[in-house]
């Protein structure tokens, strides 16, 4: 059954809107696609295999609550100060790895603000610039911080080539403020390169971290070492053989359009945005050109205008419509294009599949919970920049 056969019945949602009254555009988590898709992920974890939630996919403290829980996770990724503060503040003893290397000064504002932040906080490091300024940030704090080293498998976005890790982490188990907790190898790239590619640049990717688990294990004189790994895409296929310790998801659990691929095949998308129809024309004329409009009604393509729009975002409902290619692009009334309603759709809602999760639950504020064919709760967002 493909993606598409799976959608909600979004006849069902806009009665259950239209009995709530909103006016709105909202956004609207089904509450069992999302427990479903927890299921799923943890039943494909490999044997042995931590796993770390991303915070920024799920971006409100009830669903990473759920995660955290449904998946017995390790903590979560973190990738910016603006959620970083309130999760440690909501939720001190949960462990953050940085996702991403925060500038040393934005570093400091987080430990002014959570000062336990040094204990539950694995910063990153790409550099020995920037592991120069967290050492410098941890003595004027009187703190020892804990720190990854950003190791790049083959994504090339930054972080350091797996022929200079070893100058890297020797020069910060020379920095008494640091303590060298592992390595973060991101590697999204694995999923969108044709297959032969895809083989030869995963087996360079499996080489990086076997590597760079031994050298940490002989560094330490073989204690335990981070290595962090995998996305929504790959999660399931890193095993301990490969020299994982924990690989990362968030988004596959609620799967925005983006994440439709094959490996993410059991899973269901669980996020939707909803958005009144505020006008409906069953035969649109072109702007300008109307004297052409009877030569095209046998086109019978109709328009409807929405509350709003410009959301990174795919219209799913109603069936047949999409994003007008003559008014293109709105964020006041946007305009789709279809094939003529029997009725007038006005008033009723429509539907959207969010391409990221990430990018659109801060935009909207707060999460409707539509459970057991009612909206049962609503769920405040986290904010902040990702």
């Amino acid at each position: 059954m493909s993606q598409k056969d799976r959608l909600p019945d979004f006849a069902q949602w806009d009665q259950i809107l239209q009995r709530t009254g909103r006016g709105l555009p909202c956004l609207l988590l089904d509450h069992a696609r999302y427990i479903a898709n927890l299921q799923r992920a943890r039943e494909s974890l490999q044997p042995g295999i931590g796993v770390r939630v991303v915070a920024k996919s799920l971006a409100c403290l009830p669903m990473l609550d759920m995660a955290l829980q449904q998946l017995q996770a390790v903590g979560l990724m973190t990738f910016s100060a603006e959620m970083l503060i309130p999760l440690l503040q909501a939720r001190p003893e949960v462990e953050h790895l940085l996702g991403k290397p925060l500038p040393a000064s934005v570093a400091a504002q987080v430990l002014d603000q959570q000062p336990h932040a040094s204990k539950r906080v694995i910063w990153l490091v790409d550099t020995q610039a920037r592991a120069q300024q967290y050492a410098a940030l941890a003595q004027a704090r009187g703190v020892r911080l804990r720190v990854a080293l950003e190791l790049d498998v083959g994504l090339h976005r930054g972080g350091v080539e797996p022929k200079d890790l070893a100058a890297l982490a020797a020069l910060v188990q020379q920095m008494p403020m640091l303590h060298l907790e592992g390595v973060m190898g991101y590697e999204p790239h694995l999923a969108k390169l044709p297959a032969p590619l895809r083989a030869l640049s995963r087996a360079r990717v499996e080489q990086a971290l076997r590597a760079a688990r031994a050298l940490l294990q002989d560094m330490t004189g073989g204690g335990a070492a981070l290595v962090n790994t995998g996305g929504s895409l790959t999660f399931e296929t890193y095993g301990t053989p490969e020299g994982v310790s924990e690989v990362s998801l968030g988004s596959v659990l609620v799967k925005p359009g983006d994440f439709e691929v094959r490996s993410t095949q059991a899973f269901e998308a669980a996020m939707f945005i909803a958005t009144p129809i505020l006008k409906y024309r069953a035969n649109n004329p072109i702007p300008g050109l109307e004297i052409l409009t009877p030569l095209t009604r046998w086109r019978r393509r109709a328009a409807l205008t929405i509350y709003g729009g410009y959301w990174k975002a795919t219209p799913v409902h109603p069936k047949g419509y999409g994003y007008s290619g003559i008014f293109g692009r709105s964020s006041n009334q946007e305009i789709w294009s279809g094939p003529a309603l029997g009725a007038s759709p006005v008033d009723h809602f429509a539907f959207l599949r969010p391409d990221q999760s990430e990018a659109v639950i801060p935009e909207f504020g707060e999460i409707l919970v539509l459970s057991e064919g009612e909206i049962t709760e609503t769920w405040p967002a986290l904010s902040g920049v990702l």
